[in-house]
């Protein structure tokens, strides 16, 4: 994130779903991600609310691959973010057409929620 992106005053919190292996880091491809750690950010920090199982769209035969993803952005759909380690264009379209802003980092996942609360865009949405 650059640091012209920063420097928010949130109003409220929002969900973002973290892709992470450990808990410990950002760690996941959004297409091999075995669970989405959900955080809520806002201007009192972030806190934990829940883990949610995904069942992994990429490697799987093509005829699941795109129900699959699907099914991966819907278990995400009530976020404001997502954030992995690798994300492909066709994951991006799909989150983008939800008003889900989409982030690559391998930081560490209390660093990416500490970066996500300072973040204004996070906070605005397109239809506010």
């Amino acid at each position: 994130m650059t640091a012209a992106a920063l420097h928010a005053s949130p109003t409220r919190a929002v969900r973002v779903a973290i892709a992470t292996h450990t808990g410990v880091r950002v760690s996941e491809h959004f297409g091999h991600a075995t669970r989405f750690e959900i955080w809520e950010v806002g201007p009192a920090g972030a806190r934990h609310v829940e883990s949610r199982v995904n069942r992994p769209s990429c490697g799987v035969g093509s005829d699941r691959a795109d129900e699959l993803m699907d099914a991966s952005v819907a278990a995400v759909a009530d976020c404001r973010a997502v954030v992995v380690a690798r994300l492909g264009e066709c994951a991006i379209n799909r989150l983008d057409k939800l008003g889900i802003l989409a982030f690559e980092t391998e930081d560490t996942v209390d660093e990416t929620v500490r970066q996500l609360g300072q973040y204004a865009a996070l906070f605005e949405r397109e239809d506010a």
